[in-house]
């Protein structure tokens, strides 16, 4: 029998992406908002202008590292500074920075979102406003 999974669409990829535009616009900051699919593969980019260019490749890393290893960044983090774990910085394809958040549907994973560009602890929190925002969103079923 074949699985069914939910899907993160190009639709809503945008509405979480400008829901985190929309904080960081309210905190004059300007940032890079990479949203990944449930591969790591991107499916949206958005550089705010005159966003720091090394901020893309930062949160497109940050996004995939979520979505790879299945937890957000800020957990790689907290282990690196609270528990002084430094071997964390060498993972593969992967960033212990705050700002790689999950996407869930219920407890399915159907993405991640990176922001970059401020601190990371702003990072975080704006994308955890565009996580947020697929609480409140209904699937919909396709043919």
């Amino acid at each position: 029998m074949l699985a069914t999974k939910t899907v993160l669409t190009l639709a809503v990829a945008k509405r979480i992406a400008a829901a985190c535009e929309a904080e960081a616009r309210r905190l004059e900051l300007r940032l890079v908002i990479a949203v990944v699919d449930d591969g790591g593969h991107l499916v949206l980019l958005q550089r705010d202008d005159d966003a720091q260019i090394g901020s893309v490749e930062i949160a497109t890393l940050k996004a995939r590292t979520a979505v790879l290893f299945r937890r957000q960044t800020r957990d790689f983090q907290d282990v690196v500074e609270g528990e002084g774990r430094l071997a964390l910085l060498c993972i593969p394809n992967g960033i212990p920075l705050d700002g790689g958040v999950l996407l869930k549907a219920g407890d399915e994973i159907i993405g991640a979102i990176g922001i970059s560009g401020a601190s990371d602890e702003a990072d975080g929190d704006i994308g955890r406003v565009g996580a947020a925002l697929l609480k409140t969103l209904e699937p919909v079923m396709s043919d």
